[in-house]
C-alpha cells in the first residue's frame, strides 16, 4: 500500500504554490526518491482535534480533504511562533499536541517545537560551547553581569526574526536597559569579532553531516542572517565536522534535520526546528530528497 507522508507548513491557496523555493525542492526531490504520496497542508487549514483539513496532493496535483492522522509520518516545513503573521500559533500548537498524543512520527519532531519555543536554551545549556549567554530584562542588575563580558556585547530577542532586533553595542548598563521593552526577556552575549570573517553552517540530516555553507556579513554589518550577509558553499575541515558532530550528539535534540552555526570554537545557534536549507543556492536539488527521506524513515523507525 502506498504510504501517505503529510507535510505541514505554509502554502499559498486557493491556487496552490510553495511558500519558498527550498520547500519546493525538498518536496519534489523527496517525491522523486519514493513511491509515497505527499499531501501538503497549511497549519491554518488543519482542524487540531481531528487532524483533518484541505491539502494539496503533490503527485496527483489536486486539492483533497486530508486526514493527517493516517500519515506514516509528517514533515513539518515551517511552524508559527507566538505573534506570527504567517499562521495561527494557537491552532498549530494545538495540532502539534494532538499529533504527539496520537504518536505520529514527525520531522522535525513536534517535541522540538514544544520544548524549544525560543532561544533560551542558549542560556540554559552551559555545558554546550555556546557564547556565554544570560537572560536579561529591564530590571536586571547589569553590574555583576557586565563585569564578566567584553567591551562590546550583543543583545537578542528570544524569538528570532531574521536578525531583526539583534543589536551590538558597548557594554554599558544604561544603554542596554534603554533597548529593552518592559516585561520582555532578552539574551545578552559577548560580541565575537571573528564572526566578521564568516559564520559556518553545518547541516545534518538523520544525525549525519551532509553539507555546509559560510555566511559573511555585509560591509558594516555583524549579523549573518540572509538579509545582512552573502553566503556560499563551504568545505569544513575534519576538525569542524567532528566539532559539530559532537555538538549534535551532546545536545541530544529530537530533530532529524538540524543546522549548527559555528564561529571558531563557539556554536552561535542551533536551528533545530525549521533550518533555512539553501538548497537551490548550493545546488542540492537531487540530494535533498534522499536525505529527507532518510530522516523520515528514521522518524518512523523511532516512532513518536
Amino acid at each position: 500500500m502506498t504510504r501517505i507522508i503529510g507535510s505541514l507548513g505554509y502554502i499559498d491557496r486557493p491556487e496552490f504554490s510553495y511558500d519558498c523555493i527550498s520547500d519546493r525542492i525538498q518536496i519534489e526531490s523527496t517525491l522523486a526518491a519514493c513511491d509515497d504520496r505527499i499531501v501538503m497542508g497549511h497549519w491554518d487549514d488543519l482542524d487540531p482535534a481531528s487532524l483533518t483539513g484541505r491539502a494539496w496532493d503533490v503527485r496527483a496535483g489536486e486539492w483533497i480533504e486530508a486526514d493527517f492522522s493516517r500519515s506514516a509520518a509528517i514533515l513539518i516545513l515551517e511552524a508559527p511562533v507566538p505573534g506570527s503573521k504567517n499562521g495561527d500559533f494557537a491552532n498549530a500548537d494545538a495540532g502539534m499536541r494532538e499529533i504527539l498524543r496520537r504518536g505520529i512520527p514527525t520531522v522535525n519532531s513536534v517535541r522540538t517545537f514544544l520544548a524549544y519555543p525560543d532561544k533560551r536554551y542558549l542560556a540554559a545549556r552551559s555545558d554546550m560551547p555556546f557564547p556565554k549567554t544570560s537572560l536579561i530584562t529591564r530590571e536586571t542588575d547589569f553590574g555583576p553581569l557586565l563585569a564578566g563580558l567584553p567591551a562590546e556585547v550583543v543583545v537578542k530577542p528570544l524569538i528570532g526574526c531574521s536578525g531583526r532586533g539583534v543589536t551590538k553595542l558597548p557594554a554599558d548598563a544604561e544603554a542596554i536597559r534603554e533597548l529593552l521593552e518592559p516585561g520582555r526577556e532578552y539574551l545578552i552575549q559577548p560580541f565575537l569579532p571573528e564572526i566578521l570573517d564568516g559564520e559556518k553552517s553545518l547541516y545534518f540530516y538523520a544525525k549525519k553531516y551532509r553539507y555546509a555553507a559560510i555566511k559573511r556579513p555585509n560591509p558594516g554589518e555583524f549579523r549573518s542572517n540572509e538579509e545582512f550577509s552573502t553566503s556560499e558553499g563551504y568545505e569544513p575541515t575534519g576538525e569542524e565536522i567532528a566539532f559539530a558532530e559532537d555538538v549534535v550528539r551532546r545536545f541530544g535534540s529530537p530533530s532529524l534535520i538540524e543546522r549548527i552555526d559555528i564561529c571558531g570554537r563557539h556554536v552561535i545557534e542551533m536551528s533545530i526546528e525549521c533550518p533555512g536549507l539553501k538548497l537551490k543556492k548550493l545546488g542540492l536539488e537531487k540530494e535533498a530528497g534522499p536525505w529527507t527521506l532518510e530522516a523520515i524513515e528514521m522518524a518512523i523507525a523511532r516512532g513518536a
